[in-house]
């Protein structure tokens, strides 16, 4: 199997793990994870960066090599890649990752008290954090609903695929 066949079996499965996609520099860190690999990926010292570009280059292009698989900018403008069928477990997966941090933060601020309309603002803010907390939870079951039945489909694809062969 060649080093590129190796590194693109290896996006399939962190993005199988990963909903809310990776960046170009979370997936070298991931591929280095793997030590066998990781000697396949440096070449006299240094990173061979061109079979990442070659493979973001047929993703961007499509075609069957990479099916399932696209690049996105993220909020931060950073290219993401995530799994093309199921832009919901992105979207759950990116919220979550945020209403967990802004949820733990307290709505208050020091040496101010606030007025009644300024503190039924605030409570609004907390309310609707939570609700989409709620929201958020019941998007992420669709979301692997979802994937359950594209990975079922697959399956019975390549099922067919060996039975004729």
């Amino acid at each position: 199997m060649s080093t590129t066949s190796k590194v693109l079996k290896k996006l399939y499965y962190i993005l199988g793990e990963k909903s809310e996609g990776i960046t170009v520099s979370e997936f070298w860190n991931y591929l280095f994870e793997d030590k066998e690999l990781a000697k396949e990926l440096v070449f006299d010292g240094e990173r061979r960066e061109g079979i990442v570009v070659g493979l973001q280059t047929r993703i961007r292009k499509g075609g069957k090599a990479v099916e399932g698989i696209k690049i996105i900018k993220n909020g931060e403008g950073k290219n993401v890649f995530i799994l093309n069928n199921n832009n919901l477990n992105y979207l759950a997966g990116v919220s979550n990752k945020y209403l967990k941090e802004a949820t733990t933060v307290k709505l208050e601020v020091q040496d101010y008290v606030f007025n009644k309309s300024e503190q039924l603002i605030i409570n609004k803010y907390g309310n609707a954090l939570e609700e989409l907390e709620r929201l958020n939870s019941d998007l992420e079951k669709i979301a692997d609903k979802i994937f359950g039945k594209i990975i079922k489909t697959d399956n019975l694809k390549n099922e067919k695929i060996k039975e004729e062969k």
